[in-house]
């Protein structure tokens, strides 16, 4: 009896470890995956003229490459509420770099240049402290969790 109450207690504790947690983005249903980026920061740029646009702030992950990281996957950066499209490049130190640009907008008086706002995607998450790097195939999506961005600076155009 004691042999088969620690066979069943072995099965139930063996069963919970294996079960990755999940995170629900944009109606999709990513794996959470441990990894660890080496750097998250962003940078913001002022536009130089007057225009609805308030400024633009550049995103950036530098992490050591991992072997189902795939430059073919979409990228996706969930930060906030919002999902915002990552490109990757694989450098030639053996790190993987993604960067991407999200715009923020105000209004403007008449007769100000106005461009075509152009708004993320909603992620469907209220972040309001954790970001994660998602990577999406066809019949895939994992997400990692980023550490706390670094604000580099803004960077205001003549």
């Amino acid at each position: 009896m004691p042999i088969g109450l620690s066979l069943v207690f072995t099965l139930i504790m063996g069963t919970q470890g294996c079960n990755t947690p999940r995170l629900a983005v944009a109606g999709q249903s990513c794996a959470v995956e441990e990894w660890r980026a080496d750097e998250f920061f962003t940078q913001d740029i002022l536009p130089g003229m007057e225009s609805n646009l308030r400024k633009q702030r550049l995103y950036f992950v530098v992490g050591s490459a991992e072997a189902d990281f795939n430059d073919q996957s979409e990228w996706l950066l969930a930060m906030d509420s919002v999902l915002i499209p990552m490109r990757v490049r694989f450098e030639e130190s053996g790190a993987w770099q993604w960067s991407g640009s999200r715009n923020f907008y105000q209004p403007v008086r008449e007769g100000v240049m106005s461009m075509d706002e152009v708004l993320p995607k909603t992620s469907a998450l209220v972040l309001s402290e954790a970001a994660y790097l998602i990577q999406r195939d066809a019949n895939k999506c994992t997400a990692m969790a980023l550490p706390g961005v670094r604000h580099v600076g803004t960077v205001a155009m003549p």
